[in-house]
């Protein structure tokens, strides 16, 4: 009951403060709903389990190489790991690929897809919601094509038909039996809207390829999912992967001396590159809760000299040290709990905020919300802060000697007095210190974005639009169809109004990894395969360099009759002349691409360098061949025009309706919205850490305020005095002035020093900026001296209105 009683005595205590209640739950509200917010992105991203049977067991299984660390495999390698391996209970693999399906009497669609094999659902262990998945099925061609789709898929495409298992459907054109509905839970590779049961030996991009693909180790098109046994580790499974791989580059050194097999839980491979920035939020935010934290300590403390004398009291009628060190902290109690509430309900608001502006590159967004995690932790955040600032002034507070307090005529000369102002003046100094790190982070992550967002790309942004043109396998089977249906839109898109230029390309820009290819120079044999040159390679057409605003800087374009049976050309950008020819002159040069007897290729021109694997990186050697000799059933268009991308866009959709009427255009996207989704994530990085740094500045500044204030309110008779003996304001403000600036100066050079050690943490997401910038750390000392100093000012200029009379009349 006594305790009962602490909280209803510290509830009536804080209502007769509503002033100094609210200032402090909202302090805390502000603190713990920041944290409630970001430990939530942090939980349904990082720390929820995968909703799979075997989640635990799951892992990805690369194809890994020097150049390539996230490579597929070829099937031939795949069947021997799968048949090698001592570790893995089963193995899948499977391609991601946008196809068109077409429903009974209803409009064709464009979905993301992904082709399996028979046992992939097995590795996972959800069963279908209705009907059933591939287990059991064949990976061959003799039973009828088969797929399972996604819950949205089902919903929007079968409008929920329960009896759509058994219901066919066409997809790229092709009859397929659909067997089941995943249930919505079911989202990997994520975005899937479809599975496709395919024979292990089909291969993407759909190209001819030479030889069976069943021996080939040559064409790596797929990736692979594995099952731990039960009790095998996973570095287990990598120390017998690694040997399975050791023995396949002994076996078959031409094609596999650089390949092993790197290994990671399927976790890991989900969350992907996002872990660290979102540890470095969750860290930014700690730091204000900690601040928030000595704000209202020293709230407290300024609190408790004003109730000195009722503290003295209750001690005096017999009222125990432990007592009332109890009552103190059920009040801070009542206060955390209090602002626990309110940071619970702002964390929620700032949750569906953060939703919302969260960078699409963010895995695992539609578990992010307030669960069972989150609101404990909110709670153990609540009761941790309030231990947190509210032990200290409740220690300090039960020392006073009840004697001394109740025959003292003030407390400015108290030791208690004294020990309470060196506190907060240390909790102040920490805050300054504090908010100086957040302020660095923030303005060295600010700076980076900005300068990444001045990047120039080397290629045209403004007026361009992309729009994708996959083409279904049953129609255009064969390289010849493909390339005769993309020069007639192309040709039309050209003659359509509002139209500058038009090409077709293959990948999009900042994409140009997606595609690679080893090569041989002419006269230049390399001593084995892992030796010879490499480089990205990209199809594209005529016009395509004037399209994007590439500049060639040697040689000629492609022209229209660059096409069968012509000699085949090739054109190489600016990195892969220097990185193969260095000073030599390679127009006019031949290289041969793999190890074939294909035909000779001549380079007939040097294009330059544009950003092709995303922004800010170095750009990869790279190959661009006329798509009339290497023509791939998934290319877009890149299209110039007056009218932005609604011109470009029907211009796209008229061409493919007259000659295609069924075939829905995929994606349609402005090449600026491109460049935006590259800047998203340290976009999302710098506002964030900058939203936390205003706030612990502003924390920080009422901390200085309030400790000034406190200051300039126990030195009343002190200037009152000096005024009444003709003191200047100068010599009023100086000292008060002083004080702050003391305390901003050791806050600062603190905080220095903790900056400089906490950049390595953040020195990762940098680009084109020193962590130990010297701009950067001298503009925020000088910002927050400025901070403090002005919150030094508003106290010291109360203090020349201290009338000498009245200060001496209240002594």
């Amino acid at each position: 009951m006594s305790i009962f009683n602490d909280a209803r005595y510290a509830v009536r205590t804080l209502l007769r403060a509503p002033g100094f209640s609210a200032v402090a739950i909202v302090t805390l509200a502000l603190g713990i709903g920041a944290n409630t917010a970001i430990f939530s992105v942090v939980n349904g991203v990082l720390l929820r389990r995968l909703p799979y049977l075997h989640a635990e067991r799951i892992v990805q299984l690369w194809s890994a190489t020097p150049d390539e660390p996230r490579g597929g495999y070829s099937a031939a390698d795949f069947l021997d790991v799968q048949r090698r391996n001592q570790t893995l209970a089963a193995i899948a693999g499977y391609r991601e690929d946008a196809l068109t399906i077409s429903m009974p009497g209803g409009e064709p669609v464009r979905v993301l897809a992904t082709v399996v094999t028979a046992d992939y659902f097995d590795i996972f262990g959800t069963p279908a919601d209705l009907g059933r998945t591939f287990s059991g099925a064949a990976d061959g061609t003799a039973h009828e094509p088969l797929i399972v789709l996604s819950r949205e898929t089902w919903l929007h495409q079968l409008s929920g038909d329960p009896h759509a298992a058994g219901r066919r459907i066409r997809v790229n054109g092709v009859p397929h039996m659909v067997v089941g509905i995943m249930p919505a839970s079911f989202d990997y590779p994520a975005g899937t809207k479809a599975w496709v049961l395919s024979p292990l030996a089909v291969p993407t991009p759909q190209i001819d390829i030479a030889g069976d693909l069943l021996e080939t180790r040559d064409v790596h098109y797929f990736k692979a999912v594995g099952l731990l046994a039960p009790g095998v580790t996973t570095d287990a499974a990598q120390v017998d992967l690694t040997a399975v791989a050791a023995g396949l580059a002994r076996e078959y050194p031409q094609s596999n001396s650089r390949r092993t097999i790197r290994l990671l839980p399927l976790h890991d491979e989900v969350v992907g590159d996002v872990r660290d920035a979102l540890l470095l939020l969750l860290g930014a935010v700690g730091v204000v809760l900690l601040i928030a934290c000595a704000n209202v300590a020293s709230l407290l403390l300024a609190r408790a000299s004003g109730r000195r004398r009722e503290i003295a009291v209750r001690a005096a009628l017999g009222a125990s040290r432990g007592h009332l060190v109890r009552q103190l902290v059920v009040e801070s109690l009542v206060l955390g709990v209090a602002g626990g509430v309110a940071g619970l309900i702002t964390g929620t608001w700032a949750v569906a905020l953060l939703v919302r502006v969260l960078p699409a590159g963010i895995p695992r967004v539609e578990q992010i919300g307030i669960d069972t995690r989150v609101a404990a932790v909110a709670v153990l955040l609540s009761l941790a802060s309030a231990l947190l600032f509210g032990l200290a002034p409740a220690w300090q507070a039960s020392r006073a000697d009840a004697s001394a307090v109740l025959h003292e005529a003030g407390e400015r000369g108290s030791t208690a007095g004294r020990g309470r102002a060196r506190t907060r003046a240390v909790l102040v100094v920490g805050e300054i210190a504090l908010t100086l790190v957040l302020l660095v982070a923030a303005g060295l992550l600010v700076n980076s974005f900005v300068r990444l967002q001045r990047v120039e790309p080397g290629f045209r942004i403004a007026g361009v639009t992309l729009v994708s043109l996959p083409l279904p396998q049953a129609q255009y089977p064969d390289g010849k169809r493909q390339a005769a249906f993309y020069q007639r839109v192309l040709d039309a898109v050209r003659q359509h109004g509002g139209v500058q230029s038009a090409a077709l390309l293959f990948p999009t820009p900042l994409e140009g990894d997606n595609a690679r290819g080893s090569f041989t120079i002419e006269g230049r044999p390399p001593a084995s395969r892992g030796d010879s040159p490499f480089g990205a390679i990209a199809s594209v057409s005529p016009g395509y360099f004037h399209t994007m605003g590439i500049p060639l800087v040697k040689g000629r374009d492609f022209t229209a009759q660059d096409r069968e049976p012509a000699p085949a050309v090739v054109i190489v950008n600016q990195s892969l002349a220097r990185k193969y020819w260095a000073d030599d002159e390679p127009v006019g040069r031949h290289i041969r691409f793999g190890d074939t007897n294909e035909d000779w290729v001549t380079v007939v021109g040097i294009a330059a360098d544009a950003e092709n694997v995303g922004l800010g990186k170095d750009p990869v050697p790279m190959m661009y061949l006329p798509y009339q000799f290497f023509t791939l059933p998934f290319m877009s268009a890149a299209v110039l025009s007056d009218g932005g991308t609604a011109i470009a866009a029907s211009a796209v959709r008229d061409a493919v309706r007259a000659i295609d009427p069924e075939m829905p255009l995929d994606k349609v996207e402005p090449l600026s919205d491109l460049i935006a989704g590259e800047v998203a994530e340290p976009r999302f990085r710098a506002m964030v850490i900058a939203a936390f740094a205003l706030m612990a500045t502003l924390l920080a500044a009422i901390g200085v305020y309030g400790l000034i204030s406190y200051s300039v309110a126990q030195r009343t008779r002190e200037i009152g005095i000096r005024v009444a003996l003709g003191a200047q304001p100068g010599q009023v403000m100086g000292p008060v002035l002083t004080e702050g600036l003391t305390l901003a100066l050791a806050g600062i050079g603190i905080g220095l020093v903790a900056a400089a050690a906490a950049t390595r943490l953040f020195a990762g997401f940098l680009f084109d900026v020193r962590a130990l910038d010297p701009v950067t750390f001298g503009a925020v000392a000088v910002l927050l001296l400025a901070v403090a100093l002005l919150a030094s000012y508003i106290p010291s200029r109360r203090a020349l209105r201290i009338d000498p009379i009245d200060a001496l009349r209240g002594e």
